[in-house]
């Protein structure tokens, strides 16, 4: 009996250690789980704070996720993905991505390498013993220093002799035949964005595969990735009979107050120039922030490619000099996209101060898109947009910055100067206008102003047939930029076309003071003084 009670007493000191063992554990693991709940409650109030800002701004019409370690921190979405009947943009909208497609093309030309149904170092006219350019490889149309002609150069002057024309990937080889366009540069030697590259590299996965392109993609590429609603469209299609198909949107002009809807652009407008072109390859694949947080997490766990090709994707492309492709303060459509090295349909960051950044952007009329990769720290930013956008791209590389708390490097998202210019010109008066104008320019924290954006806006008003709107803008441009010779040539351009003889030649003139070397204004002022 002794024996029997001493058992018991020590074995309820034990369960009572045992209890308290346990007891602190639970409380331990219960306040890791409330500081890593607060910690993401945190970060998601963070980037909350953050895109409400850009959509104040009216810099966001679309899907934004960020993800780390393929989870999701933060998703939203914003606006509408159809105006018209107030159809909202979800995380399952599709989105035109523009150039992101190319990384899409390099992976399929990289999957036919591993196959070893091609080698990247083959000439392309081995293939097409009918390519104009017989020298450039397979390599330097992914790394873009074959020196082919841009996609616009190329099939523009064909267009606008037939506005019903639809090119294909078909027609891609004899219209570069027919154009007798000269290579930009000699194969290897140089660097040169040119969408006909990537639109080559389609045609050539067509050759190799037997498959229709994007037949190729959704087999090889969207449903092994579950990118269950991902599509690349094919020339002359209509993606708008695809279910939940964004619609874009643009201004038609600078000084338009609404945006409208870029496939009902008139035809003779500039930006309809894509429905004609055969953007296969290049860009007008759609595809939305779920299908493309499945894509990331499927490349970088090898189910796409090998590790070695993964490398290619990522790594710094190279001349024939064997020099690194680096590129410093590029601009585009989309704004300026910083410095970078190019791998194949990727941008590599030089900044590697939080890890090594791979990056896409695209831009076409009424779209942007913009994802970055933190391939150290497996994060992600995708930000899809269905209208434009033009400080996305600072925007994007600021949510980077604010995953990895470096709040000192996130930008303020900016309102655009000659947008605001434009529309209070057309809806005040010029006093207004101006007045806002010399405010803005003296905000830089808040606006940004381009005197590209300035020029541009006053030949938008000159072509509509809005004079004086015109003049006055160019005037008010030189306010601002009075050192620039391509203004006053430019205003001197516009006074010439409206018989202002005199004027013009007073424009010209300085412009030539600024700058003795521009050769159109010398030309110019050259006509006028002999008439």
């Amino acid at each position: 009996m002794i024996f029997y009670f001493q058992h018991k007493e020590r074995c309820k000191v034990g369960l009572q250690k045992i209890n308290n063992t346990q007891i602190r554990c639970l409380l331990l693991l219960f306040v890791c789980f409330i500081a890593q709940h607060s910690h993401a409650q945190n970060r998601e109030a963070a980037f909350n704070t953050f895109f409400s800002e850009i959509d104040k701004n009216g810099d966001i019409n679309g899907s934004v996720a960020v993800l780390e370690n393929g989870k999701t921190i933060y998703q939203k979405s914003f606006g509408y993905a159809d105006l018209e009947h107030k159809k909202i943009n979800t995380e399952n909208t599709l989105f035109q991505v523009a150039s992101v497609s190319k990384l899409f093309t390099a992976i399929a030309v990289l999957q036919l390498c591993e196959q070893k149904k091609l080698n990247l170092s083959d000439k392309f006219s081995h293939y097409f013993p009918d390519f104009p350019y017989p020298e450039v490889t397979i390599q330097q149309l992914l790394s873009n220093t074959s020196g082919v002609p841009n996609t616009g150069e190329v099939f523009v002057p064909f267009y606008r002799l037939n506005h019903d024309t639809v090119f294909t990937l078909n027609d891609v080889i004899p219209v570069l035949k027919k154009s007798q366009l000269p290579q930009n540069f000699e194969a290897g030697e140089a660097w040169e964005y040119s969408n006909t590259n990537y639109v080559l590299a389609a045609l050539l996965v067509e050759k190799i595969s037997g498959e229709r392109f994007d037949h190729y993609l959704s087999k090889n590429i969207f449903i092994p990735t579950g990118m269950k609603n991902t599509f690349q469209k094919a020339s002359g299609t209509n993606p708008y009979t695809r279910l939940n198909v964004a619609f874009n949107y643009a201004l038609p002009y600078r000084y338009s107050i609404s945006p409208v809807r870029v496939d009902t652009f008139d035809l003779n407008d500039y930006k309809v120039h894509y429905k004609s072109l055969p953007a296969e390859g290049d860009a007008n694949m759609y595809t939305s922030v779920t299908d493309l947080a499945n894509f990331y997490k499927a490349l970088y766990n090898g189910r796409l490619l090998k590790s070695s090709s993964r490398d290619m994707l990522i790594g710094p492309s190279t001349k024939n000099n064997g020099k690194k492709i680096k590129l410093i303060g590029l601009g585009s459509e989309i704004g300026v996209i910083g410095d970078f090295y190019w791998g194949f349909g990727n941008r590599i960051s030089l900044d590697s101060s939080i890890g090594k950044i791979v990056w896409q952007s695209g831009g076409m009329p009424g779209c942007r898109a913009n994802i970055l990769y933190n391939v150290d720290k497996q994060q992600l930013i995708i930000w899809l947009n269905n209208t434009e956008s033009s400080s996305s791209m600072d925007n994007v590389f600021g949510a980077m910055a604010l995953l990895n708390g470096k709040t000192t490097l996130v930008k303020k998202a900016k309102k655009q100067v000659a947008k605001i210019y434009a529309q209070l010109l057309e809806t005040k008066s010029e006093d207004d206008a101006f007045a806002k104008l010399i405010e803005m320019s003296s905000d830089s924290v808040n606006y940004v102003l381009d005197e590209n954006e300035l020029n541009e806006l006053a030949y938008e008003f000159f072509n509509a047939h809005k004079n004086m709107l015109a003049f006055e803008t160019f005037r008010a441009a030189l306010v601002l930029f009075p050192g620039s010779d391509n203004l006053f040539n430019s205003y001197g351009e516009v006074l010439a076309q409206s018989g202002k003889k005199e004027q013009a030649i007073t424009m010209y003139k300085k412009s030539l003071v600024l700058n003795p070397n521009n050769e159109d204004s010398k030309k110019s002022l050259l006509l006028l003084e002999k008439k």
